[in-house]
C-alpha cells in the first residue's frame, strides 16, 4: 500500500538540507565579503599604522599587494600567522617593508618552526653580508680614487712642478720662444699614451673633413672638403672622446 506519510516527509527533509546548505553558504559569503572587514581584530591597530606609513589604502589593497585571500589577511589581523605559508609571509614582509625580526616583534604568533627560523636567519645573514659588501665597495672606491690620483701625479710631476716657474718666466719675458717650453708637455703626452688615448690629427694640419672625427667651426663645411685642424681631438680605440676642432682657415697670420 502506498505510504502517504513517506511521501510528505522526504520532501520536507530535502528542504531542510537545502535551507541548511544555503544558510552555511550565506555565512561563508559574509565571512569572505567586504562587510566582514569591519570586524576589529587584535593586530589591526599595528597594521593600520604601518599601512598609513606606506600609503596602503585599506585591507583590500593590502590583500591585493601581498597576494592574500581575505581569509589569509584575517589570519594576519588576528595574529594567527602560523597558518600562512612562508611565501605569503615573505610577500607580507615585502609589502609592509618589514624584515622577519620586525615581524617577530610586531606579531607574537609568527611561526617558529625550524624551516622558517632558518629562513629568517639566512635573510638576516644576507642583509649583513650586503652591508659589509657595500662598505667594502665604498672603501675600494676611495682607495682606487687615491691610487689614481697618486699615479697621475707621479706621471705629471715634472710638468706640475715646472709649469708655474715657466709661466712666470713667460710673463717676465714675453719674447721667450715657445719651443723652450714644449719639453714640459712630454709627461702629459706619456700619460695619454699610458691610457691608450690616441690623438686625432696634428695641430694646423690640413685634412679632408670627416664628420665622424671633426667638429667644424661653421655649419656649411661639407664632407671631404679640405680643412685645418685648429685643436686636436682624442679617441680610445673606436670611441671618440672629443672630436678635433677644424676650420677652413688657420689663425690670423699663421701658415701651415
Amino acid at each position: 500500500m502506498f505510504d502517504l506519510f513517506a511521501v510528505t516527509t522526504v520532501p520536507s527533509f530535502s528542504i531542510m538540507l537545502a535551507v541548511g546548505g544555503i544558510f552555511l553558504i550565506l555565512i561563508y559569503a559574509y565571512a569572505a565579503s567586504a562587510a566582514g572587514d569591519a570586524i576589529e581584530f587584535k593586530y589591526d591597530t599595528i597594521l593600520r599604522e604601518r599601512m598609513n606609513q606606506l600609503d596602503i589604502a585599506d585591507w583590500q589593497d593590502l590583500a591585493q599587494q601581498a597576494g592574500l585571500t581575505r581569509f589569509g589577511l584575517r589570519l594576519l589581523r588576528r595574529g594567527d600567522v602560523r597558518n600562512l605559508s612562508l611565501d605569503e609571509l615573505k610577500r607580507l614582509a615585502t609589502v609592509l617593508n618589514l624584515n622577519f625580526q620586525e615581524f617577530d616583534r610586531n606579531f607574537a604568533a609568527l611561526p617558529t618552526s625550524t624551516t622558517e627560523a632558518t629562513h629568517a636567519t639566512e635573510i638576516a645573514e644576507l642583509r649583513q653580508q650586503c652591508f659589509r659588501l657595500r662598505e667594502e665597495l665604498q672603501q675600494q672606491k676611495m682607495q682606487l680614487t687615491t691610487d689614481f690620483r697618486n699615479a697621475t701625479f707621479e706621471q705629471l710631476q715634472t710638468l706640475l712642478t715646472n709649469y708655474p716657474a715657466a709661466r712666470k718666466m713667460a710673463e717676465a719675458k714675453p719674447d721667450l720662444p715657445a719651443k723652450n717650453l714644449s719639453s714640459l708637455f712630454t709627461p702629459l703626452e706619456n700619460l695619454l699614451k699610458s691610457w691608450d688615448f690616441e690623438m686625432i690629427g696634428i695641430a694646423w694640419e690640413q685634412v679632408a673633413y670627416n664628420p665622424q672625427l671633426h667638429q667644424p667651426d661653421v655649419e656649411d663645411i661639407t664632407e671631404g672638403e679640405l680643412v685645418y685642424i685648429r685643436f686636436v681631438g682624442y679617441r680610445e680605440g673606436e670611441r671618440i672622446l672629443t672630436p678635433a676642432k677644424v676650420s677652413r682657415t688657420l689663425p690670423g697670420g699663421m701658415k701651415s
